[in-house]
């Protein structure tokens, strides 16, 4: 049952954390436009209520002109949104935000705490 949910929303919750890290590595990204939005809406039924919703409200921030100022990592922190680096993928996710089945798993060992998006 997982499998089937992760498969349909797990790369757009990797999208939405990679773009909010793009200022932050040596990286960009493009946020998709009106065209691409319906496209993802069609095909993925719910996707603008959750994620155009955020990436409109980037775009309007200024998110896409690095002079902005605006840094979509920042926006998620200051939402209540920490990102966080599974600690055996070493993808970033957003448990808050996620649509997708993983979950945030944090374990502390050796004084250092790791974090997991999934059963280890």
């Amino acid at each position: 049952r997982d499998a089937k949910k992760d498969a349909y929303w797990a790369h757009h919750d990797l999208f939405l954390s990679a773009y909010a890290l793009w200022p932050t590595g040596f990286f960009r990204l493009s946020l998709p436009d009106e065209e691409d939005m319906e496209w993802f809406e069609a095909n993925y039924p719910g996707w603008d209520a959750h994620y155009g919703k955020i990436l409109r409200e980037w775009k309007a921030l200024g998110c896409e002109d690095p002079k902005s100022g605006f840094v979509p990592i920042q926006w998620l922190i200051q939402n209540g949104h920490q990102v966080y680096v599974d600690r055996v993928s070493q993808v970033p996710f957003c448990p808050t935000l996620a649509e997708c089945s993983g979950s945030l798993r944090v374990h502390e060992f050796n004084g250092q705490k790791h974090s997991f998006s999934e059963d280890w």
